[in-house]
């Protein structure tokens, strides 16, 4: 820790005289420097922590830098992140153009080059020249009647009721492509109560949808955005069947959720695709403008202070400046941004896009841009499989192997509810057990059919899925017998011989086959079982009109926020299918309001 304060130090001190010796370049040509030859690391401080760089020098020249570790928000810092040090390299100077949005990623990253010079016995008044204006950034300008940031359910669901009534968006995504959690979570699905157009048998009605989230949420919530929900439900699912083509899966039927009516909640059905893929293709024939790899740096403001559009940075650096009537902010979660969580939760594991790190949140702190922000709650599951800091939901690839013989058990080595029963359900009872830890217990042969099954249902990018593969030679916990697996796990031998006995004779009992045994005398495998964050509640403060509030309270009339980002809509708890069922009802609702004000 000393030493870190010390590189620290030293880094204030040099980014300092950057800024305050100037910027006029030595009189002498200096193409060369009086520097160590060699590999080493510098640190600068970040955004969101520090920035490490690998620099490495020959001959007096800076030959080359690799970022080494950094925790910087993906698509605005990713062009200071690969420009900043071809330009220190191309210029051999520290005194460079630094990345518009990404001021302090830039510094960062300069900051830790210096710190390597240092390292390397470099003298930095030697890297000073002025090559600024060579690396300006290219500006791409749009006109368009409302500008929606974040291409998740809520932002997709507000384009594609703009596009459909005849007026042109804008919308910028900062992944590399639209979809947001719809993309990574498997087995979604919603509240559809109140619906007309489902012909669904007993459907329930909307009105005590309100009043179940509040009592779920032990009153915490914000009750009229709830109101919103209830009161806009069932059209909005009509919308999403007429319309956006979106089909639930009737077969199923509908989903017992904690803290609902029972007929409330359907999953989508994607027996004919996937409905991220769906939406993607309806906002591509929309004609809406679309900027993805884009995060939003800022507001507009015209001269009187009223919002006129984004600006936003690309991660090949280009600037997006959109001019429009409308802004909506539908920027997401921040599960996935350690600064935007309590520090209690900073110990839990994250599954979700890299991406939900709350930039609209981050926006609103900014002084340029003050808006309140309504404090919520971080949302978990308790069906995560962790390996190192990857985490993967086990729901899909369990259900997989039911029939193949599988059980849920304790830490004392007890069935605690019958593994066929719902998501939320089983992620509710693993909970109940005192935070302790659950396993899966299986035998051998039946988990090599679940990892496959759990990497085929997972969101990972190519170099994670190899990464897992070569990984999953190494069971958590086994053993040639159920006993001897037991004890590696460090369970009660006994009783977990008692239990899976016993569920062996109850399926041995049941008329039906959905359940198989497991072999206490083959090799088993036990996977522990961990909770994951993946939502938070709070957002941007708003009004009953889902309008963003500012520093003093004010109504901005024509910026708005939608889904996840909107307010604390569930306080402390979240039903299962809430999530997605707000996102469309909020998108919608915003874009019939905006509809309406365009049209007076």
């Amino acid at each position: 820790m000393n030493i870190l304060n010390k590189v620290c130090k030293t880094s204030i001190a040099f980014i300092l005289g950057v800024s305050l010796i100037g910027c006029a370049p030595k009189k002498e040509s200096a193409t060369t420097h009086t520097v160590n030859d060699g590999n080493y690391t510098g640190i600068g401080t970040g955004y969101n922590g520090y920035v490490t760089v690998s620099a490495s020098f020959r001959n007096g020249v800076l030959t080359n830098v690799i970022i080494t570790d950094q925790q910087e928000t993906k698509a605005v810092s990713d062009a200071a992140l690969t420009k900043i040090p071809e330009y220190v390299i191309s210029e051999q100077s520290l005194n460079v153009d630094v990345s518009t949005g990404a001021t302090q990623t830039s510094k960062a990253v300069i900051e830790a080059i210096g710190n390597a010079i240092i390292a390397a016995n470099g003298n930095v008044d030697e890297w000073k020249t002025d090559c600024t204006g060579k690396n300006k950034e290219k500006t791409i300008q749009e006109d368009t009647d409302v500008t929606v940031v974040g291409g998740g359910a809520a932002g997709i669901a507000t384009v594609l009721r703009l596009q459909e009534m005849g007026y042109k968006t804008s919308l910028i995504e900062k992944d590399s492509e639209i979809g947001g959690s719809l993309r990574y979570y498997a087995n979604s699905g919603q509240i559809v109560a109140g619906s007309t157009k489902l012909n669904l048998f007993d459907i329930d009605p909307s009105e005590p949808l309100a009043e179940d989230i509040a009592a779920y949420s032990n009153q915490t919530n914000n009750a009229a955005l709830t109101q919103i929900l209830e009161d806009n439900i069932g059209e909005t699912v009509d919308w999403q069947s007429k319309i956006l083509g979106i089909t639930f899966d009737k077969k199923t039927g509908y989903i017992p959720t904690d803290g609902l009516a029972l007929n409330s909640v359907m999953l989508y059905d994607e027996s004919s695709g996937e409905i991220d893929e769906l939406l993607q293709k309806e906002v591509k024939v929309s004609g809406a403008s679309v900027h993805t790899n884009a995060g939003i740096i800022g507001l507009r403001y015209d001269e009187e202070g009223k919002v006129i559009g984004v600006r936003a940075k690309k991660s090949n650096g280009d600037i997006i400046e959109t001019t429009s009537k409308y802004v909506v902010l539908a920027t997401g979660t921040a599960a996935g941004n350690l600064n935007m969580i309590p520090d209690r939760d900073h110990n839990s594991n994250y599954l979700g896009l890299t991406t939900n790190t709350g930039d609209a949140l981050a926006l609103a702190k900014d002084t340029e841009h003050p808006y309140q922000i309504e404090d919520g709650s971080v949302i978990y599951n308790y069906l995560g499989y962790s390996v190192r800091d990857i985490t993967l939901d086990t729901y899909l690839a369990t259900k997989s192997i039911l029939s193949k013989g599988v059980a849920l058990v304790n830490n004392t080595g007890e069935r605690f509810i019958d593994e066929t029963e719902p998501y939320n359900q089983i992620s509710d009872a693993i909970h109940n057990q005192n935070n302790a830890t659950s396993y899966l217990v299986m035998n051998e042969e039946v988990y090599q059919e679940w990892k496959k099954k759990l990497l085929s249902t997972a969101t990972i990018t190519k170099s994670e899925e190899k990464y897992l593969e070569s990984m999953y030679g190494i069971v958590p916990f086994s053993g040639e017998t159920l006993s001897e697996a037991a004890v590696s796990a460090d369970l009660d031998t006994q009783k977990l011989l008692q239990t899976i006995n016993y569920h062996n004779f109850e399926i041995d009992a049941s008329s039906t086959n959905i359940m198989g045994k497991i072999d206490p005398e083959k090799p088993t495998c036990i996977i522990p079982l961990n909770k994951y964050r993946y939502e938070t509640t709070g957002g941007l403060k708003v009004d009953n009109h889902l309008n963003l509030l500012d520093g003093n309270g004010l109504v901005k009339p024509n910026v708005f926020a939608v889904g996840s980002v909107a307010g604390n809509v569930f306080g402390e708890k979240m039903p299962g299918g809430a999530g997605l069922a707000w996102a469309f009802v909020s998108g919608k609702y915003v874009a019939d309001e905006i509809v309406n004000a365009l049209q007076e």
